[in-house]
């Protein structure tokens, strides 16, 4: 019984290394990751304006509005010419994730 418990804790806590965020790198000790997401590149768009939104969490507790629209908002952008993202995690307890929108 012992042994089933520890191998359904380790595949639980493994797995956490094969979610598929924004991020290039997902790890337990996430310190500042910066990543593109190439899916939104549009080359007839200048890149003269960013816009930033960011969301943050401790523990259970998260705050903020890190979606696409909101950065677009606080830029003043209207067409998007590609899209970073920034994490930082430490151990799961204090996070952030931060969306970077460049465009017009």
């Amino acid at each position: 019984m012992k042994k089933l418990l520890f191998v359904a804790a380790l595949a639980a806590i493994a797995s956490g290394c094969v979610v598929v965020g924004p991020s290039n790198a997902n790890s337990l000790l996430t310190l500042d990751v910066q990543s593109p997401d190439m899916s939104f590149v549009d080359n007839d768009v200048k890149p003269a304006k960013m816009g930033v939104a960011t969301a943050e969490g401790i523990v259970v507790f998260c705050q903020g509005d890190a979606s696409l629209k909101a950065a677009m908002d606080n830029g003043g952008i209207k067409k998007i010419h590609h899209v970073d993202y920034k994490v930082k995690n430490i151990l799961g307890i204090i996070g952030s994730t931060t969306t970077i929108v460049w465009g017009e």
